[in-house]
């Protein structure tokens, strides 16, 4: 079961049944509740993780304490291989926003693998250009001046990053609560609920059982 998971995951989806049994002995699998820390800031740089089942959220702090989402990774992704690159730790606690299960990857058996496996290699810089960009339009997002236009450009990347079509339009596959909405957009857990509330009443999103579903996409990311 473990290995069929991590079979599936994208990173290694170029390798052959014999390049990929070669590396089965590296994954370590552990599962995490839900709010359960899977590493805090000062602990990365020792092993890389590969999301199996679930969705973990990157948040970063400030001097204030004030938490901002970076990231939300889901099964598939991997994240952690920076620090195993650059020797340097990353400044971002992780933690799980649902059940999850993560392989863990020692960071020598990164290096002695992974590294030395062109495959493997060309994928992570794939996703490492990937990540760059969405780095970029988050913070174009960002400089938007009014926090209604951050939110919807926040609803916006979930729904392409997490989206599922639907007779209705995009369901946001995710229970995002608005306090972690707010840590995405910078603003504050008051001002998103009056956002959603009022994008609803629009006919422009619909909550349902704690999921929003994007009705109408166009004027979604198109502030009024």
């Amino acid at each position: 079961m473990k290995i069929d998971l991590i079979r599936r995951v994208p990173l290694f989806a170029t390798l052959s049944d014999s390049e990929f049994q070669g590396l089965e002995e590296i994954f370590h699998v552990k599962s995490y509740r839900k709010n359960q820390i899977i590493f805090l800031e000062e602990e990365t740089g020792n092993y890389m993780y590969i999301v199996l089942a679930g969705k973990v959220k990157v948040t970063k702090s400030t001097p204030g304490g004030k938490e901002t989402i970076l990231a939300i990774h889901q099964a598939g992704d991997f994240f952690g291989e920076m620090a195993l690159l650059d020797g340097k730790t990353s400044p971002a606690t992780v933690s799980a926003m649902e059940d999850c299960r993560i392989a863990t990857i020692y960071a020598e058996d990164f290096h002695r693998l992974l590294m030395r496996n062109d495959k493997v290699v060309n994928q992570i810089i794939n996703v490492l250009c990937g990540r760059l960009r969405s780095v970029w339009a988050h913070i174009q997002d960002l400089t938007y001046s009014t926090a209604e236009a951050r939110i919807r450009a926040g609803l916006s990347k979930l729904a392409r990053r997490h989206g599922v079509v639907d007779a209705r339009g995009i369901i946001i596959n995710l229970k995002i609560t608005h306090q972690e909405i707010a840590e995405m957009v910078g603003t504050s857990r008051e001002t998103v609920t009056r956002t959603l509330a009022r994008l609803q009443k629009k006919g422009i999103i619909l909550i349902d059982q704690r999921r929003i579903v994007v009705l109408d996409p166009k004027r979604l990311a198109m502030p009024e």
